[in-house]
């Protein structure tokens, strides 16, 4: 198996056979909905620790949190998609990284959400 002959296809839950068939598949919604409960952990985890918070979050902004959260899942979906390489697990594929970046940014926006109502009822955020 070639893990570079698919790099192109998953843009969307349609796909088209080389005969005309079209078939549903959830791989994009997959990428995508695994990727948004990873990165809440991961920023909640970052921000219960002092060191790392004031390393990534300096300041709870949306753009802030936003950044980070889709710069750190970028990174790491760019690593899982070269192992997927190297290692011939699976094919490397571009909407593959398109997807989980953009459930990192939703994953950033929920947790953001969650952090800002969550001060505002501490009645340390105005």
């Amino acid at each position: 198996m070639n893990p570079l002959s698919d790099v192109m296809s998953g843009w969307w839950i349609y796909e088209t056979a080389s005969d005309g068939t079209v078939t549903l598949t959830t791989e994009p919604i997959e990428n995508l909905m695994l990727f948004i409960p990873f990165t809440v952990l991961l920023l909640w985890a970052i921000g219960g620790n002092a060191e790392l918070k004031g390393k990534f979050l300096k300041n709870m902004k949306l753009t802030t949190v936003l950044w980070q959260s889709t710069k750190i899942t970028f990174i790491f979906s760019v690593s899982i998609e070269f192992l997927q390489l190297f290692l011939r697990l699976g094919t490397w594929q571009l909407s593959d990284m398109f997807y989980n970046t953009l459930g990192g940014f939703i994953g950033g926006l929920i947790y953001w959400i969650g952090w800002s109502v969550k001060h505002r009822q501490d009645g340390l955020l105005l």
